[in-house]
């Protein structure tokens, strides 16, 4: 699911922006989370680097879009950038930025198809996901391996690790779930865990580092790991 920050103070492009976004939901099967900031200053304010897209307006009242960007960067390296502008010529500015493309106002649905067709090009190895039946005590729910720092097994038991919670399945060898789980970016790092690389934050000696745990990377796996791990890192460069 991509999350989309539209950063616009004209109520005219922000609502023609959404249009044309929820049709291109519907034509692509696709579905996007989109918030509304109606000036540079208002994503700025307690910024949290979690968008996959932010579009920006050029020209804003109190702080002007490439401004913005140039914030932005300082701590988000990742999100796609792309500026609204009325005037080509400033869009030659976004490079300095990275910005991924630019839209020229008033916004056509033609335009923005072509621009989210990018975006998606760019984003969607980073967002593969599968959404996993698991319990939490005598629940059952749904969790997404976007969300999993790490599985382990204890016994016959699995579990799942996120930042919050812990979530469990019964049963279910490791071997079979690092299989069905292989193209989402899981590998194991030993006989009992399988590592989501998305979250791994170092590997030191026989140690991997994800989400503040640290996981015993065996001498068997140690080879294979480092270079999926790699793989990964060279994948999102």
């Amino acid at each position: 699911m991509l999350k989309i920050a539209i950063v616009e103070d004209e109520r005219e492009c922000q609502e023609a922006l959404i249009e044309h976004l929820r049709k291109y939901e519907k034509e692509k099967n696709e579905a996007f989370i989109v918030r509304i900031f109606n000036d540079g200053i208002d994503i700025l304010d307690d910024y949290s680097a979690d968008y996959d897209l932010i579009f920006l307006d050029i020209h804003m009242k109190y702080q002007d879009g490439m401004t913005t960007a140039k914030r932005i960067r300082e701590v988000d390296a990742d999100a796609q950038i792309v500026f609204i502008t009325a005037l080509a010529q400033y869009a030659i500015e976004g490079y300095k930025v990275n910005a991924l493309d630019f839209i020229l106002k008033p916004v056509v649905y033609e335009q923005l198809a072509m621009t989210m067709d990018k975006v998606l090009a760019v984003t969607s190895k980073y967002h593969k996901e599968k959404q996993l039946l698991v319990a939490e005590g005598e629940r059952k729910c749904k969790i997404s391996t976007e969300d999993i720092l790490y599985i382990e097994v204890v016994g016959h038991d699995m579990f799942f690790h996120t930042k919050d919670k812990v979530y469990s399945k019964h049963g279910i060898p490791l071997k079979t779930m690092a299989d069905e789980l292989a193209e989402y970016y899981f590998v194991k790092s030993g006989q009992s865990q399988l590592v989501n690389l998305r979250h791994v934050d170092e590997v030191k000696k026989d140690t991997v580092y994800v989400g503040g745990t640290q996981i015993f990377l065996s001498r068997s796996r140690k080879k294979e790991f480092l270079e999926a791990f790699a793989d990964y890192v060279g994948m999102e460069i």
